[in-house]
């Protein structure tokens, strides 16, 4: 049987359920409920290790729609809405655009009839948003971890902990976006190339002195 993993399944799914797995881990050691044996986990077996990256993709694609709501928090809907109206207005004065913001879906699966590599490489866009939504969010549990470390041991280190760790889930949510407004600016520049016609934008010039 042939298992392949595409870029979605590996940047939105595994990665971040990875991340939720270890800060599930870090807390249940916190709480004396789990013992780390670093030697066990140099031995683990291939099964385990299959069942470990199943129960991955499991727990990041369950994760995925909390995480979606934390980066609402920043990002509010309508990013393909907002994406095209920068691009309308940056392109608008030297191309015809006769295409809408909401018809984004349909202009990538055009773009995945003409090269799906290309498509691919749009869709790697949004996959790396998805991750990066949810790393922000496994962040963020790791720094609740250290709070309550901090409650528990009375440590000042672990409140610095957390704020290392909320600064960079900050960081990481605005990354997120970025590469989700990537996404879509990726496919209406794909769509306004397809329809220039270079033949008449772009012309050579004639009867230019040589000096």
């Amino acid at each position: 049987m042939n298992i392949r993993l595409g870029v979605y399944e590996i940047f939105s799914r595994i990665v971040p359920g990875g991340l939720y797995l270890a800060a599930t881990g870090q807390l249940l050691i916190i709480l004396g409920l789990w013992k780390f044996d670093l030697e066990s986990v140099n031995n683990i077996s291939l099964i385990a290790s299959i069942g470990l990256l199943l129960s991955a993709y499991t727990i990041g694609g369950a994760f995925d729609r909390l995480a979606l709501g934390w980066f609402r928090l920043f990002a509010k809907r309508g990013t393909h809405t907002r994406t095209f109206a920068n691009f309308k207005q940056s392109y608008q004065d030297r191309w015809e655009i006769d295409f809408n913001d909401g018809d984004w879906s349909i202009l990538l699966a055009y773009i995945r009839t003409k090269n799906l590599e290309l498509a691919s490489e749009i869709d790697r866009h949004n996959a790396v948003s998805i991750m990066l939504r949810n790393v922000s969010l496994g962040l963020l549990f790791l720094g609740v971890n250290s709070l309550i470390q901090f409650l528990i041991l009375g440590n000042w280190i672990y409140i610095f902990v957390v704020l290392i760790l909320v600064g960079i889930s900050f960081l990481i949510i605005l990354e997120a976006k970025k590469f989700r407004e990537m996404f879509y600016d990726s496919i209406f520049q794909t769509i306004l190339a397809y329809r220039i016609n270079l033949e008449s934008a772009i012309k050579p010039v004639k009867n230019r002195k040589v000096k």
